[in-house]
């Protein structure tokens, strides 16, 4: 996550870096398909570092992991996906909880803050 965040603060160069271009740098930005009442599921668009998509995904597994010892927010989101009735499937939660922890990270870059459960709006 530090290679990404780093590479995209390089393209970016002198400005802040935003959610979206994060998300549009990871390719996980949503694809929205209309046609007249058509309307097809939301999709992600992949166009981005896989790698980076990965390490995401897998940072969030390891949070569920570690549920036990630490306190996270994005478990909590993870599991109120999860419940029924929404009952999402797993990847789907997955990319969701990754946006949920890109907004983080980038709130907690820009307040120089550190991650702190008691805070975190759960």
């Amino acid at each position: 996550m530090v290679f990404c965040l780093n590479t995209c603060v390089k393209i970016e160069k002198n400005n802040w870096l935003f959610v979206k271009q994060l998300n549009t740098f990871l390719g996980l930005d949503l694809n929205r398909y209309q046609s007249g009442k058509y309307g097809k599921g939301d999709t992600i668009n992949r166009r981005g570092s896989s790698q980076g998509r990965a390490v995401e995904t897998d940072m969030i597994r390891s949070m569920l992991r570690n549920q036990g010892k630490i306190q996270n927010h994005l478990v909590d989101y993870y599991y109120k996906l999860k419940k029924l009735p929404f009952n999402n499937h797993d990847k789907v939660v997955l990319i969701a909880c990754a946006n949920h922890l890109n907004r983080t990270i980038i709130n907690l870059v820009h307040t120089h803050q550190l991650y702190n459960y008691s805070k975190a709006i759960h």
